[in-house]
C-alpha cells in the first residue's frame, strides 16, 4: 500500500511542476496566444485524437509550422493547454477547501472542480484521459484532502472521486442537468470512514 507521506510528496512535486510553468503564458494577440485560444476551443469540444492541428492553426490564422515552432508536437501543445486548465481548477479546489471546515473540504473541492470546469468551458480537455499519462493532479489533491480528514485509503478515494468528477462532467456536457446532484450524493460524508 502506498504511504500517505509518499503520496503527499509525489503530489506536491507534481503540483510544483505544473505551477512552475507560469512563464509560458503568452502576451495577448501574439501567435502563441492565438494558438492557445484556438487549441482550447478545439480540445474542449473534441477528444485528443479527434483534434487536427491543421484546423487549430487555421483557426488561429497561422501555419501548422508555426504551431510546431511554438510547441514542438501536438502532445506538447495539448500539455500546455491541459496544464493551464488544470491549474485553474486546482486553484478553485484549494480555495473552496480552505473556506469550509476540514470535514467538508473534500466535498467543497469536488464541487468547485465540477462548477469550475463548466464555468471555464474546459469540456473534454479535462474529462478525457491525458494522453501524456502520469499522475492526475486533481486525484492527488482530492486524496490529500481526504488524508487530512482521516479517510482510509485516501489515495484511492482521490482517484475514485476524480473519476466520478469526470463522469459527472461528461454527463453534464451531454445535457444531463442532474449530474451535479449525483456527484453530491457520491462525495464523502462528513465523518471519516
Amino acid at each position: 500500500m502506498i504511504s500517505i507521506t509518499w503520496l503527499w510528496f509525489t503530489c506536491q512535486w507534481f503540483l510544483e511542476q505544473i505551477f512552475s510553468m507560469r512563464e509560458d503564458i503568452p502576451l495577448p494577440g501574439t501567435t502563441k496566444a492565438r494558438l492557445i485560444a484556438a487549441g482550447i476551443q478545439h480540445f474542449s469540444q473534441h477528444s485528443y485524437d479527434e483534434v487536427d492541428v491543421d484546423s487549430v492553426a487555421a483557426d488561429a490564422g497561422v501555419t501548422t509550422g508555426s504551431l510546431y515552432h511554438h510547441f514542438q508536437s501536438k502532445k506538447a501543445f495539448y500539455g500546455v493547454l491541459r496544464d493551464d486548465m488544470t491549474r485553474r481548477i486546482l486553484d478553485r479546489m484549494e480555495a473552496a477547501s480552505e473556506s469550509v471546515p476540514p470535514e467538508r473540504a473534500v466535498k467543497a473541492a469536488l464541487l468547485a472542480a465540477y462548477d469550475g470546469v463548466l464555468r471555464i468551458k474546459a469540456g473534454k480537455l479535462l474529462t478525457e484521459p491525458d494522453p501524456r499519462g502520469g499522475e492526475d493532479p486533481i486525484a492527488c489533491l482530492l486524496g490529500e484532502l481526504a488524508a487530512k480528514n482521516g479517510i482510509v485509503a485516501a489515495d484511492i478515494v482521490g482517484i475514485l472521486l476524480a473519476a466520478a468528477l469526470r463522469a459527472a462532467l461528461t454527463q453534464a456536457l451531454n445535457g444531463h442537468s442532474e449530474a451535479r446532484q449525483a456527484l453530491e450524493v457520491l462525495s464523502i460524508s462528513e465523518s471519516p470512514a
